[in-house]
């Protein structure tokens, strides 16, 4: 799903391990969970094997989302199916090592502590380090273990304060939200930030009563690292609603040279028909103007 040129000349891939050995002795092909570091003759330098760093037994967000957009080979006529809890091996949805628990889509560098940050699509967004600790996670507290739930970003208001905020992501009184099935969780050095492409599926860790409440959003956070906090900066798209929900692929990221956001809204109605819908917009930065 995507790559990274590092500024030492070597990059970062998002790829898969064959003949896995799992902790119960089980032999296995995994799916989109591991990260690696070449040089640049294609020589490996360094791995994030993240069956050990994550949690792949977590299912809380795989739960609930919807079994027709799980990637781009979209079966229409799965509506209404569960996740499997004991699903085949290779490229399905379900927990475990060797199975899509993961579904990492994109993978940035943080050249000011020499970091990774990836979108789990099927987990959330995280920041690692070289020695494979995880620094922080952007995602509901639902379903972590102890280890890694002392992670989670706490969401704030403009003054710092706490919001009111339940496991399943639900935040009263505010306009905060986290990213569901998000994509292209990337930084804005210039300002600070990080943005991702919220596509929604999920959200809240639930399906809504009527499917046309979907909605999907590009959205810029700032995170306090220190005190392990996230403030939602700007979001645009949760007003065109339905219509522009996009519950595979799609991107956001911040052009430089005009001080805007593009974003692609990439599989408007893939639910609905066989031709998508895409939406692709320019945004100047902070606002709402198109």
């Amino acid at each position: 799903h995507d790559m990274k040129a590092l500024p030492n000349g070597h990059y970062l891939l998002r790829a898969a391990k064959q003949n896995y050995h799992r902790p119960d002795g089980k032999v296995v092909n995994t799916v989109r969970d591991q990260i690696l570091e070449v040089d640049e003759y294609g020589r490996l330098v360094d791995v994030w094997d993240l069956n050990r760093i994550l949690d792949p037994l977590r299912d809380s967000l795989m739960k609930a989302l919807d079994p027709r957009a799980v990637c781009l080979n979209v079966d229409l006529q799965a509506k209404g199916n569960e996740l499997e809890p004991d699903a085949p091996f290779g490229d399905h949805m379900g927990v475990g090592t060797g199975r899509n628990w993961a579904h990492v889509n994109s993978v940035e560098y943080d050249a000011s502590d020499d970091t990774i940050i990836i979108s789990s699509r099927h987990q959330g967004v995280f920041k690692i380090g070289r020695d494979k600790q995880v620094k922080w996670i952007l995602a509901p507290r639902k379903g972590w273990n102890s280890q890694l739930a002392s992670k989670l970003l706490t969401p704030v208001n403009t003054d710092g304060k706490p919001l009111d905020c339940d496991e399943n992501g639900v935040c009263q009184h505010s306009d905060f939200d986290f990213g569901y099935a998000q994509h292209a969780a990337y930084l804005v050095p210039q300002k600070g930030t990080l943005t991702l492409f919220d596509n929604g599926d999920g959200r809240h860790l639930a399906q809504p009563f009527f499917a046309n409440q979907k909605y999907s959003r590009a959205v810029e956070y700032q995170i306090d690292e220190q005190k392990l906090t996230v403030q939602q900066r700007w979001e645009f798209g949760k007003d065109k609603g339905y219509d522009w929900y996009s519950p595979v692929t799609s991107i956001v990221r911040y052009q430089p040279d005009t001080d805007s956001m593009l974003i692609f809204f990439a599989t408007g109605k893939l639910l609905e028909q066989e031709l998508t819908e895409p939406r692709l917009v320019e945004v100047k930065y902070g606002t709402q103007q198109i």
